[in-house]
């Protein structure tokens, strides 16, 4: 959590985001620490959570990361029961549905944020996908910040690199993440 509140800090104090989109927000441990952020800064805002709360592989093979009921996984139980616990549930906002229909419904609805932050996938196609739809929900001057920047994750780094290529903008690498500012 401090490292989550110091690599935003800096972004959401010079930027003041109105909206927030956390994509990909696992048991909310990210979109709980952007909500405190714009708390603690007296930000009239909300943190989108985008989520299908199904998990991912890794998180079926391990028994132990989250319980299941019925054959699925507890996420938006434990993501909810997070958010309550830290008294964030009137800034965060839950929209269930995978990456890509989300930035659908996001952008068939009007919305467009200050900052994004992608933590989803760590496919190489899908990271590349979610960056540029979500590059399209951002407003000018506007932060697109990545997750898991590293050799540990190569389809994060290669899809983090090549769509900083392809927009033109330059990658800031600020280990674990990747951050772009789109030209206002």
């Amino acid at each position: 959590m401090e490292q989550l509140s110091s690599d935003f800090q800096k972004v959401i104090t010079e930027n003041q985001p109105s909206v927030v989109i956390d994509v990909g927000v696992w048991k909310g441990a990210s979109t709980i620490g952007l909500a405190q952020i714009l708390r603690e800064h007296g930000i009239d805002g909300v943190v989108i959570a985008v989520d299908t709360f199904l998990g991912s592989w890794e998180h079926w093979h391990d028994a132990q990361s989250v319980p299941k009921l019925h054959g699925r996984l507890m996420l938006y139980e434990q993501f909810m029961s997070n958010v309550v616990r830290e008294n964030v549930q009137d800034i965060v906002v839950p929209l269930a549905q995978a990456s890509n229909h989300a930035a659908t419904i996001l952008m068939r609805a009007g919305v467009s944020a200050g900052l994004i932050h992608i933590d989803a996938s760590h496919d190489y196609g899908c990271v590349l996908r979610d960056a540029e739809l979500y590059w399209d929900l951002l407003i000018p001057g506007g932060y697109l910040v990545g997750d898991d920047y590293s050799e540990e994750w190569p389809g994060v780094w290669r899809g983090a690199n090549e769509f900083s290529a392809r927009v033109g903008v330059p990658l800031a690498d600020m280990p674990p993440k990747w951050v772009m500012r789109k030209p206002s």
